[in-house]
């Protein structure tokens, strides 16, 4: 089903905004913006009866234990103009899954589609609103703004730079290091002011029953209040252009020369690190001895105690080789760019997991020409995935890729288009899906084996995907899903084996067996019309 899709420039964005929420002339505090919104979604949205598709955020999928993510279509039965949201009537679904049959949903949710059954509704000034209300609370309104002056005007202080800085980041005129330091800022910051929300509303329920309130809830509180508050200031600063520009000269400058010290204390060759977290030293030197018989002899080393460290002191094209223990960390620092991660002790207690609860989308994001992955366990955790590959070859030999605590949401791999994964000698455990290809990328895969896995390996037209000696079986669902519009000719899915995959020249498989799976080994689906995986936005989002 076709979706309307809007395109619109910094001054188009600019105009609507400002006259959305400044028409009458009046000063707009952060507290009134979201009723400016309401009066306007009342006067242009239709009430009732038009048809869109909804798609499911990440949390409603788990809870309704579907694939994240998953597009359904509905029509709409009632807008509540107030809340910002609509009880929809679920119609259709491309899945054998389980949904209510009505559910409230927020209006930034859903996509109006072209065909309507009544075509007397103004659907395209349905769309465009909804995609101005979208584009405003995805990427305009911060977590902070509601708790701001009542005297101060929030439509001139913060709309044209925040719209500015939008545009500037889409179109690369902020650097990739400030847009990923402003990114995760934000997505922390939308993280505390959840967990607030939620502390107040256990410290309000506890008032109305007359109990006394927790110290350790109220401290944890004041610090997650006192932590927002941080990050508002880090932000404000990098909304700035003028101080930005002097921020990055200078991060630029430091950078530049501790590179060029560490590159003219080792020479021109690269840098190895040793991650060692602690033990004795019998232990030590037997970790070495492993290390310095699976390395070059010449190689630059040095000793380090904490993962996290190196990566962001490393350079792209090091060498990082971690002893065994859980190693925290926040992203693969330099080694995005390439490099090596490398375990030496047993594949099961050489952990990579994410440090604290950060909210980034992956444990680690490649985009450099070559990065290798060997020997460790990478833990999703509470992450939405555990490598996205998004340019360049990323090769992952004898790994295990898993998710502890189990989710049908939580996704091993993701290869964007263009991008590359070789794969050998691999487990998958515990995922939701193991591994996601999308149009134009490519896995060749040796040896895998899964388990625990709600699906194996998700598929879109363009991708390449050829597997040696895997065992594609034990899937609660799907061993393999291809969404297609290429190799289907109606609206309705085809499962079956593997034959199914004879005639697509993009598809190999060699010597893989298949069994025992829930539903199928393969099955064939019509795809839905959403963009992929995109880093332009606060958050990335991994769309189908």
């Amino acid at each position: 089903m076709e979706i309307y899709t809007f395109d619109k420039s910094l001054q188009e964005r600019l105009i609507e905004l400002t006259e959305i929420l400044s028409s009458r002339g009046e000063i707009v505090p952060a507290s009134q913006i979201q009723a400016e919104w309401s009066y306007h979604v009342e006067l242009v949205i239709e009430p009732v009866g038009w048809q869109a598709l909804w798609k499911i955020p990440r949390l409603v999928c788990e809870d309704f234990q579907v694939h994240y993510p998953t597009i359904v279509v509905v029509e709409v039965e009632q807008v509540d103009f107030t809340d910002l949201s609509a009880l929809v009537k679920i119609t259709a679904v491309q899945d054998e899954i389980h949904l209510p049959e009505k559910y409230d949903v927020q209006l930034v949710e859903l996509y109006p589609t072209h065909n309507q059954e009544n075509d007397a509704l103004d659907v395209v000034g349905t769309a465009s609103c909804i995609d101005q209300l979208r584009f405003f609370y995805s990427y305009l309104w911060m977590p902070w703004d509601i708790d701001d002056d009542d005297n101060t005007d929030w439509v001139s202080v913060h709309l044209e730079t925040r719209i500015r800085l939008f545009f500037d980041m889409k179109r690369g005129v902020v650097s990739k290091e400030t847009s990923d330091i402003i990114r995760s800022l934000v997505r922390e910051g939308r993280e505390v002011q959840q967990k607030i929300s939620k502390l107040e509303d256990t410290i309000s329920e506890g008032e109305e029953s007359h109990e006394d309130v927790d110290g350790g809830t109220a401290c944890q509180l004041m610090k997650l209040h006192f932590r927002l508050q941080q990050i508002k200031r880090e932000v404000e600063v990098l909304e700035n252009p003028a101080m930005r520009e002097i921020l990055v000269k200078n991060r630029n400058s430091s950078l530049n020369n501790d590179q060029i010290q560490r590159r003219h204390s080792k020479g021109k060759s690269t840098e190895g690190y040793f991650v060692w977290l602690g033990g004795t030293l019998e232990e030590m030197k037997e970790t070495i001895s492993k290390v310095q018989a699976s390395l070059s002899a010449d190689l630059h080393f040095k000793i380090s105690g904490s993962l996290q460290e190196t990566l962001h002191t490393s350079d792209a094209g090091d060498v990082i080789v971690i002893g065994e223990g859980t190693h925290l960390i926040k992203g693969a620092g330099n080694l995005e760019e390439g490099g090596t991660i490398k375990g030496v002790h047993n594949v099961e207690r050489t952990i990579l997991s994410v440090k604290d609860t950060e909210t980034v989308p992956s444990l680690l994001d490649f985009s450099g020409s070559e990065v290798l992955l060997e020997s460790i366990t990478i833990d999703v955790g509470d992450l939405r995935a555990g490598v996205i590959v998004r340019a360049g070859t990323t090769k992952i030999v004898n790994c295990k890729i898993c998710a502890m605590n189990q989710s049908i949401v939580k996704l091993g791999v993701a290869v964007l288009p263009n991008a590359k994964l070789i794969i050998e000698n691999t487990v998958f455990d515990g995922l939701g899906t193991a591994s996601v290809i999308y149009s134009n990328g490519e896995i060749l895969m040796n040896n895998c084996s899964f388990k625990n896995c709600a699906e194996g390996i998700q598929l879109h037209d363009n991708t390449t995907l050829i597997a040696r000696n895997c065992f594609l079986g034990e899937f609660k669902e799907y061993a393999i899903r291809l969404e297609t519009q290429k190799y289907l000719h109606s609206s309705e899915s085809i499962c079956g084996g593997p034959e199914l995959l004879q005639n697509i020249p993009e598809i190999s498989l060699n010597d893989c067996k298949f069994g025992a799976n829930g539903k199928g080994h393969v099955i064939l689906k019509p795809r839905t019309a959403f963009s992929v995986m995109t880093k332009q936005d606060g958050t990335t989002n991994m769309e189908s």
